[in-house]
């Protein structure tokens, strides 16, 4: 007899043991599709947040290409170009001489459209 209550006792702990990890299987596997489903809604939301913000950059009627050339002394130039230590020197008029700096500040405005001065801000 104490055989036989060893034997149900080994199959009632391997059942357990079974029950156990199967839902430890499930439980990992509903969290996982809770974190990838809470990941790419995220992305989702991030790309769409992009979209929204590239159509306030150029609403509909924005043509890019036709526009005029302004110009702004207040925000222009983004950058000195003495600061800029990564600048080609093809593009550093300054560096090598230029004493006439005037022409950054002109800048590209589309018609019917304003451009912001950083599309991150």
């Amino acid at each position: 007899m104490v055989k036989k209550s060893n034997v149900s006792s080994d199959f009632l702990a391997a059942a357990v043991d079974v029950r156990c990890s199967f839902q430890t299987l499930v439980v990992l596997l509903v969290a996982a599709l809770v974190v990838g489903a809470v990941y790419l809604t995220a992305e989702s939301g991030y790309l769409m947040q992009e979209d929204e913000e590239e159509q306030k950059v150029r609403p509909a009627g924005c043509d890019l290409f036709s526009g005029r050339w302004v110009y702004d002394n207040e925000s222009y130039p983004l950058y000195k170009e003495e600061e800029c230590t990564f600048m080609s020197d093809q593009l550093a008029c300054g560096k090598f001489g230029r004493s006439d700096l005037n022409f950054q500040h002109w800048r590209w405005q589309p018609h019917q459209c304003d451009l912001p001065r950083r599309i991150l801000d």
